[in-house]
C-alpha cells in the first residue's frame, strides 16, 4: 500500500518539497533557493539548467529521508507569471523571464493600444499586465525573433517541472490564468484574441484540472531526482490559489487570507466578476478547477509580514517578542499614529503604482511600541478596504467566514487587531507549509489514492491541524471602526497627488 505523497512548492525565493503521510504529518522536508540572475535594473531571470539542477537537489533530499517509503504520488505548485518558451525538440530555447520582471512593459502598452483593456478583460476576467504570459511572448517575438520562430510550447513553470518528469505537456486553470489568454467564461483559451496578435494558440499547452494525472516519472527523470518510476504526476497550478485546498476555502463564502511576505485574499465565487470597479480597482480573478470548476476572486498586500521585516531591520533587528510586547502595552488607535503599508506600490482598491509607504501623525513621544502596534493595524485596515471593496461589486458572494494562514499567525496581538477590525471572528489554522500540503493532496487525488477532496481532507485531518477562533474586542472594535470610517476610507486616495510628485524625485 503506499504510504506517502509528495508536493513540490516552486517559489520565489525557495523551491522546496514535503513527503506527508496519508494522515497529512510531515515526514520528509528539504528547500534550496530559487536561483536568479539580474542581467539589467528591472530585469530578473533564471537558467532553466539552474532550476532544474535545484529540483532534482531538492527531491533527491527528499527522497533519501523517506527510508524506502513508496512515493504514491506528486503534483507541483509555482509562481503563476512565469514561463518557458519550449522547441519542438523538448529543449529550452531559453531563460525564464521572473513573474515580477520589468522588461515587457513596452508589450503590455502595445497590447494595451492594440486591444484595449475593455476587450481583454472582457475576456481574461483581469486587465492586460506585462507580467501576464502574453506580453512575455510579445517580448520574445519583438526582441528574439529568431528563436520564437522556433517556439513550440509556452509552458509556466509548475508545467515545465511535470513536462521535465513525465514528458507530457498540460497546463492548469490557475496558472492559465495568469495569461491574459484564457477565456473565463468558456474556460478555454482565447484563439480568438489571440489570432489578433498573431500569436499561434498552439503554443498553449491542454488545459487540465488540478489534481488529474498527467503522466509517469520516465527512466531518466526518476534516474536524476530518486522518484520512483512510473509514480503518477498530477496538476498542480498556482501557489495562492491551490493553498485553498488545504486551507478548506475552496466553496464561495470563505475568504482565505493568507499572511506571508506578502498577504492574499482569496474568496470562490460563483462566476466570473465584470463590474466595471472590479476592475478599475485592480482586483484579480481567474479559474481553479479541481473535481468542477470554481472562479476566485482576489486582492491583498505586497507587503505584510515584509513590512514587520522591514521595520524590525529599522528598529535595529529587534526581536518580535520585544515587538510585540512594547504594542501589548499601547491602547488601540496607537495614540493617534497611522500606517501605510504601500512599501511596494499601492494596493487594492488603490492601485497606485507610486504609492509608498508612511506613518502618519507621529510625534517626538512616539515610541517603537506605538510605531509597532501602528503598523500591525495599518495593514489589518488595509486589508479591510480591499476585501470591502472587492464585496462592493456587483455579483461577489457574501463573506460568511475568515480563514486566516501563514506564519504571521502566531502573533496573538496582530490576530485579535485583524478580528476587531473586521469585526468579526477569524478561524486561525497551524498549517505551515499549506502550499506543499495541497500539492500532496493533488498528487493523491491524481494518483488514485484519494477518490476526491472531501476523502483526502478526512484522511489528512491531523495534518491539517485543529482551528483556533479568535474573536474581536468589543471596545477595540468601536474605536477601530472610527478609525477606519474617518482615516483609512480615505487616506490612500487623499495621499496619491503626493506619490505623484514625489515620484519624480525617485532614482
Amino acid at each position: 500500500m503506499p504510504t506517502l505523497l509528495a508536493g513540490l512548492d516552486f517559489g520565489t525565493g525557495r523551491i522546496r518539497a514535503v513527503a506527508v503521510d496519508l494522515k497529512g504529518s510531515i515526514v520528509a522536508e528539504a528547500a534550496e533557493p530559487t536561483p536568479y540572475h539580474f542581467p539589467k535594473p528591472g530585469w530578473a531571470e533564471n537558467y532553466p539548467e539552474d532550476l532544474w539542477r535545484s529540483v532534482c537537489n531538492v527531491l533527491r533530499s527528499l527522497t533519501r529521508q523517506t527510508n524506502g517509503q513508496l512515493i504514491a504520488g506528486l503534483a507541483v505548485a509555482s509562481v503563476g507569471e512565469a514561463a518557458v518558451l519550449m522547441g519542438k525538440d523538448g529543449k529550452e530555447l531559453g531563460p525564464v523571464i521572473a513573474w515580477y520582471c520589468n522588461r515587457s512593459l513596452a508589450e503590455s502598452r502595445d497590447l494595451r493600444e492594440k486591444l484595449g483593456d475593455d476587450y481583454v478583460y472582457s475576456v481574461s476576467g483581469v486587465n492586460i499586465n506585462h507580467t501576464f504570459g502574453v506580453s512575455k511572448l510579445m517580448w520574445w517575438r519583438r526582441h528574439h525573433p529568431e528563436v520564437f520562430s522556433r517556439a513550440h510550447l509556452w509552458l509556466n513553470m509548475a508545467d515545465w517541472v511535470v513536462f521535465r518528469l513525465t514528458g507530457e505537456a498540460r497546463t492548469d486553470y490557475t496558472l492559465a490564468s495568469r495569461t491574459n489568454a484564457l477565456d473565463v467564461k468558456k474556460l478555454c483559451w482565447s484563439k480568438e484574441l489571440l489570432a489578433k496578435i498573431d500569436i499561434n494558440s498552439s503554443l498553449m499547452a491542454p488545459l487540465i484540472a488540478s489534481g488529474q494525472a498527467v503522466g509517469r516519472v520516465h527512466a531518466h527523470a526518476a534516474g536524476e531526482t530518486g522518484l520512483p518510476f512510473g509514480m503518477t504526476v498530477s496538476a498542480g497550478g498556482h501557489d495562492h490559489i491551490i493553498s485553498t485546498a488545504a486551507a478548506e476555502t475552496d466553496k464561495p463564502g470563505v475568504l482565505l487570507n493568507s499572511m506571508g511576505t506578502a498577504e492574499v485574499q482569496i474568496l470562490m465565487n460563483e462566476t466570473p466578476i465584470f463590474d466595471e470597479r472590479f476592475r478599475r480597482y485592480g482586483y484579480q480573478q481567474g479559474i481553479f478547477a479541481i473535481e468542477k470548476p470554481r472562479n476566485y476572486l482576489c486582492c491583498g498586500l505586497y507587503t505584510s509580514g515584509g513590512a514587520v521585516e522591514w521595520f524590525r531591520r529599522l528598529a535595529s533587528g529587534a526581536s518580535y517578542e520585544a515587538l510585540i510586547e512594547a504594542a501589548n502595552t499601547v491602547a488601540p488607535g496607537s495614540d493617534g499614529v497611522c500606517f501605510l503599508p504601500q512599501l511596494r506600490g499601492g494596493d487594492q482598491p488603490f492601485p497606485n503604482p507610486n504609492a509608498r509607504a508612511g506613518f502618519i501623525g507621529l510625534s517626538s513621544d512616539s515610541s517603537l511600541g506605538v510605531m509597532f502596534r501602528s503598523l500591525l493595524e495599518g495593514t489589518a485596515m488595509c486589508m479591510r478596504l480591499g476585501i470591502e471593496g472587492m464585496t462592493a461589486c456587483d455579483g461577489v458572494t457574501p463573506i460568511k467566514r475568515f480563514r486566516v494562514i501563514g506564519g504571521s499567525t502566531r502573533n496573538d496581538l496582530w490576530m485579535k487587531i485583524k478580528a476587531s477590525i473586521i469585526g468579526s471572528s477569524i478561524e486561525v489554522t497551524p498549517l505551515t507549509e499549506v502550499t506543499g500540503l495541497s500539492a500532496a493532496i493533488l498528487g493523491g487525488l491524481g494518483s488514485g489514492v484519494f477518490a476526491n477532496l472531501e476523502e483526502a481532507r478526512q484522511s489528512m485531518q491531523e495534518g491539517l491541524g485543529k482551528i483556533r477562533n479568535v474573536e474581536p474586542d468589543p471596545v477595540w472594535s468601536a474605536h477601530y471602526q472610527e478609525l477606519y470610517t474617518k482615516v483609512y476610507t480615505s487616506l490612500p486616495s487623499t495621499l496619491a497627488p503626493t506619490h505623484e510628485a514625489l515620484a519624480h524625485f525617485r532614482r
